[in-house]
């Protein structure tokens, strides 16, 4: 992309500018960074909220210890079938939380 030199100027009224800058932030983007992506047809969308990056990491971590306690083999069948279930289970939920959460970011 080339060097942006050129200006658009057009009028909005109060409520109209008001209603893109809370869009704009909300997604986490400028107010030309925002509107240019809406203009050039681009999906914008909502920025995830800060608890969404924390949730990912505890699952992850929380998936991460499962997966050590299915290596350390000091575990019966029945326990080893259990934490199997227990990785499956989570690792699914990290793959809703992605599906659900990552689209929105940039």
């Amino acid at each position: 992309m080339g060097k942006r030199n050129r200006r658009l100027l057009f009028l909005l009224s109060e409520d109209e500018y008001n209603d893109i800058l809370e869009k704009a932030e909300r997604c986490g983007l400028s107010m030309g960074a925002f509107v240019r992506t809406a203009v050039f047809g681009q999906k914008v969308y909502e920025a995830p909220s800060a608890g969404v990056p924390v949730l990912i990491r505890e699952v992850r971590r929380i998936g991460s210890a499962l997966e050590q306690l299915l290596l350390d083999g000091r575990y019966g069948e029945e326990e080893t079938q259990e934490l199997k279930h227990a990785l499956e289970a989570n690792r699914a939920v990290e793959k809703k939380i992605a599906e659900t959460f990552a689209q929105g970011w940039r």
